[in-house]
């Protein structure tokens, strides 16, 4: 049975992964994008948030690019159409699953 890591242990991993070798957070890695930088204790620079902007529905910080899209009618259109298709197979495999008959 293993231990879940301590908050240290898994900011010291994210490190790890984002720079490819061991970071023991005495140099500053210089990403000021990363949400982690504002905790890093000998960072030089300031993080830069100006990239992103709260996101009331995900409860966090998103990039601001992403937190609006304009679709097109048709495109509207064919999400709604393949949104209603996937419901159906759901619909029709749990009812196979739960050995159901379909009266449709």
């Amino acid at each position: 049975m293993s231990k879940d890591p301590t908050r240290t242990q898994a900011m010291l991993a994210k490190c790890h992964d984002c720079t490819g070798h061991y970071h023991d957070g005495k140099d500053d890695c210089e990403v000021t994008k990363c949400p982690l930088y504002k905790w890093m204790p000998y960072r030089k620079l300031e993080p830069d948030f100006e990239w992103a902007e709260y996101n009331p529905r995900s409860k966090g910080l998103v990039s601001k690019e992403e937190t609006k899209r304009d679709f097109t009618p048709e495109q509207k259109e064919a999400m709604v159409k393949r949104l209603e298709a996937a419901r159906e197979r759901r619909y029709h495999a749990d009812l196979q699953d739960s050995g159901v008959e379909d009266n449709e």
